[in-house]
């Protein structure tokens, strides 16, 4: 990402969302809430065809599940203020039926299509009694919770299992990799949709705890020499975690319109690393429009926008198969690449 990109795109979205919070008009009083307020929401998406006999260039057979769930737990008394956060996006797919290839009797497999896990923790304690600004301390963990498998050249993709029969190692699992982050700061609150937090001197954390995993070098975990034959970086040139000391900046913005039947929720991290490219800002920006169809079921359209400059992403080609870049070896082509992801949901909301 080049840095005239970066600096435009915090300029825009900084200045989008204090204009919002600055435009909310004054919610009408409710009654005395207590200190704790909890919440949660399940969303799903869901897709099916079966056809069977069907007609020529009719098509094939279709199932796709997947869903989001996100939970908070918000406190606030006094001066103190604890909020905390934590999701999870999952989804696998299926297109047609039978075997993978003619003479096999493995069945085709479910695909995956998504897997994240996050976790964020926020602790403040105002300045004042009466002041806007919290001394704050920040905590995120951003992994995924299930294991990736590399398909065959008769199957491309990804998967949840090893179906290539040559008992592969996966690709990455639950913390391999994870990044988490760990920074003190101020955080502004003007008011409750909208809050905004700074930390000059944030902790970063890359890590890969499994060996092999590491020894791929996509991750963001240092390594440094050439590759092995079995085209894995040698053990001893390969660490599993990467600490990165910089700047941490972390807006969220919250709010509902048409008479609360359309709900925005947007939360954006930037981070700069001091030791390594501070020019380079890792880019972590989610976002949720909702759509209330009936009280507590809403139609979600989400989108994430992500950018590690230690990270390498699967590099997109529509020509090639599953959509992926690959090389001459046929191994999918990484490189720094900025990642986008939307998903389309129905979401029933709770608050308990």
């Amino acid at each position: 990402m080049q840095k005239g990109l970066q600096h435009t795109l915090f300029t825009i979205v900084l200045s989008c969302l204090a204009l919002l919070a600055q435009a909310q008009e004054p919610a009408a009083e409710e009654a005395p809430k207590g200190p704790w307020e909890t919440g949660a929401g399940f969303g799903l998406d869901f897709s099916q065809l079966f056809q069977l006999n069907p007609r020529q260039g009719a098509g094939q057979n279709r199932l796709g599940l997947g869903g989001a769930v996100n939970i908070f737990a918000k406190y606030s008394q006094g001066r103190v203020a604890w909020d905390n956060l934590g999701g999870l996006q999952f989804g696998i797919q299926r297109l047609g039926s039978g075997v993978v290839a003619q003479g096999s009797t493995e069945k085709i497999p479910f695909q995956k299509a998504i897997d994240e896990l996050r976790l964020n923790s926020k602790f403040g304690y105002k300045v004042a009694e009466n002041s806007k600004f919290f001394y704050a301390a920040d905590f995120s963990l951003l992994s995924q919770l299930t294991p990736t498998y590399k398909g065959t050249d008769t199957y491309p993709g990804f998967f949840l299992t090893d179906i290539s029969g040559e008992a592969q190692d996966p690709l990455s699992k639950l913390f391999s990799p994870a990044t988490m982050t760990f920074s003190l700061g101020i955080d502004y609150k003007p008011n409750d949709k909208f809050s905004f937090f700074y930390s000059p001197i944030g902790s970063k954390f890359i890590m890969v705890l499994n060996d092999l995993i590491a020894r791929q070098g996509v991750h963001g975990n240092p390594v440094e020499g050439d590759k092995g034959p079995d085209g894995l970086y040698l053990p001893e040139n390969t660490d599993n975690v990467d600490s990165q000391l910089g700047s941490l900046l972390r807006a969220n913005f919250a709010s509902k319109f048409l008479q609360d039947r359309m709900a925005y929720t947007s939360a954006l991290t930037l981070y700069s690393n001091y030791l390594n490219n501070p020019q380079n800002i890792d880019v972590d920006w989610t976002n949720e429009l909702a759509l209330q169809i009936v009280k507590g079921l809403q139609l979600s359209l989400t989108a994430n926008i992500f950018y590690d400059d230690d990270m390498r992403m699967l590099v997109t080609d529509k020509n090639a198969p599953n959509g992926v870049k690959v090389d001459a070896n046929g191994d999918p082509v990484t490189a720094r690449r900025v990642s986008l992801t939307q998903q389309l949901l129905l979401k029933y909301n709770v608050v308990f």
